[in-house]
């Protein structure tokens, strides 16, 4: 990797991203929202899907991870 830039991402439900996951094909596919306290899905054509938000009293999200075994969302965040 020589750092270039392969794509970007804005999106008004993406403030203060944190944590990515990226898929096993380099796909950008989940992303931590400490902004607005929210995880969103990323589609291939750069839409978004929020997954779980401060409703679902998710409180700043900081990581991350799906788990292809278990077909889970896994999320670590601070309860501070």
């Amino acid at each position: 990797m020589d750092g270039t830039v392969l794509s970007s991402l804005e999106d008004p439900a993406l403030k203060g991203p944190r944590g990515l996951h990226i898929s096993q094909t380099g796909q950008l596919q989940l992303v931590c929202g400490r902004g607005l306290q929210n995880v969103v899905q990323v589609n291939g054509e750069g839409g978004v899907v929020t997954l779980a938000s401060k409703t679902y009293e998710l409180c700043e999200p900081e990581s991350v991870y799906f788990s292809a075994c278990t077909s889970r969302v896994i999320v670590r965040w601070s309860n501070q």
